[in-house]
């Protein structure tokens, strides 16, 4: 019994210190925006949507610090896009990471809470495009190219994803890494400096990378997520890039002339000024009066990262998006500030009704849509343009976007946009009735 207690907490510290050893580095440059070097695009068009489009989005070259031997104790390559080449240590790393956050999960949600998803053909859809990943080989046992799957869904708070996430597959798959999804967390909550490494390490073996909010679509740290959608992996994503508790989708707003907002972290976006070198960004939250601003006509609601994953990825992705409501029954969002927070008697709320719990519990609702297809955009894009370059570990190493495909992954993001709105009004009017 000893000796098991020994074998035990032996892997669990190795596969820890792996974990940190591997662990993802987020944008060392300081700043946002300010450290990006910009080169405005001169190309002009007829077009005065297209035009509008791209006025407050310079093309940037991302300035990030790629030399992880100068960070203490950290690995110098900084992702593993193929299971193929992890190591051992690291896969009991993210097995332990996985498993241990997937039960703590499952075990809140069927006693805080319930979550209920909705058994129809879209759901078992996704199921059998996740949980039949591990049979695409060939005669000779060798693996085939597999053709990546990225899931899109609304964002009703912080805790989401694992929330809902660790939720989607049966318990028996949803412990195995090899099943689970690798989403992006921004880095000013999972992956910023005051955080421990062990604690980074155990979010990256989680299957988390960071992301810059704010740095644009030319961001490296978006190139490093899509490699893994690049090697066939399931990847999730939210497009919206804030939380919004609204009964719709929510996305990006059209704020007026030489607005000031003061800062927040739940939404970001463009305010150019006269001066076309002084681009800032603002931080704006998801308050009453945010609510009221229209939809910006020419971006949309959606952050475009999405569409530049799935035009440039060397194999058109599966794409499934899916929405739910309840979460923010967790943590509440003050409609005033913006601001989110605890809800109010947590500990209260998780006692049984008749030992004096409350009623409201947590009661979320999950409910898949159709694949999204996007064929036609980008080969009409393709048709007048020529062929898109691909990223991915055996690509041409290309990540800077264009003007015209810029006007490309508007055009994706606005289909994925139409779905997933009128899946976000369905969903939050079935919790209603």
């Amino acid at each position: 019994m000893r000796y098991t207690k020994y074998a035990t907490g032996t892997v669990f510290v190795t596969s820890m210190t792996s974990a940190w050893y591997y662990r993802p580095l987020a944008d060392t440059s300081t700043g946002t925006h300010d450290n990006y070097k910009t080169t405005n695009d001169n190309t002009q068009s007829s077009n005065t949507n297209q035009a509008q489009i791209l006025s407050t989005d310079s093309i940037a070259t991302p300035n990030i610090n790629d030399d992880r031997s100068s960070q203490f104790f950290c690995a110098p390559t900084q992702h593993w896009s193929s299971r193929d080449e992890v190591p051992i240590l690291l896969s009991w790393a993210r097995s332990i990471s996985i498993g241990v956050t997937t039960l703590a999960i499952r075990l809140l949600m069927n006693t805080y809470g319930k979550y209920e998803i909705k058994d129809d053909v879209h759901y078992h859809e996704f199921l059998k495009l996740v949980l039949e990943r591990d049979m695409d080989t060939t005669t000779d046992g060798s693996r085939k190219e597999r053709q990546g799957l990225l899931t899109i869904s609304n964002h009703r708070s912080l805790f989401d994803d694992p929330g809902i996430v660790s939720c989607l597959l049966p318990l028996p798959h949803a412990i195995q890494p090899k099943y689970n999804r690798w989403g992006i967390c921004s880095q000013e909550y999972c992956f910023n400096d005051a955080l421990p490494g062990i604690i980074k390490g155990y979010l990256g073996a989680g299957q988390v990378l960071p992301i810059c909010r704010g740095k644009g679509i030319n961001q490296q740290l978006l190139k490093d997520f899509g490699y893994f959608l690049a090697c066939g992996e399931w990847c999730h994503l939210f497009p919206e890039g804030g939380v919004w508790q609204w009964n719709e989708l929510g996305g990006r707003r059209e704020l007026p002339e030489n607005a000031i907002i003061g800062a927040s972290s739940d939404f970001g976006t463009h305010i150019t000024s006269n001066n076309e070198h002084d681009d800032i960004i603002r931080i704006i939250p998801a308050t009453t009066q945010q609510r009221a601003l229209p939809v910006n006509p020419s971006k949309g609601k959606l952050k475009w990262g999405t569409g530049k994953l799935i035009a440039h990825a060397p194999t058109i992705p599966k794409v499934i998006p899916f929405a739910h409501v309840g979460m923010e029954k967790l943590l509440p969002q003050d409609e005033v500030t913006g601001k989110t927070r605890i809800r109010d008697n947590l500990l209260r709320s998780m006692l049984p009704t008749i030992l004096g719990g409350e009623e409201d519990k947590l009661s979320v609702k999950i409910q898949f849509g159709e694949e999204i297809t996007f064929d036609d955009i980008i080969q009409e894009h393709e048709q007048k343009y020529g062929k898109l370059w691909k990223y991915g570990p055996n690509e041409e190493e290309k990540w800077i976007s264009s003007y015209e495909e810029r006007i490309l992954y508007n055009k994706i993001v606005q289909r994925i946009e139409d779905r997933l709105d009128i899946l976000t009004k369905q969903v939050c009017q079935d919790e209603k009735d």
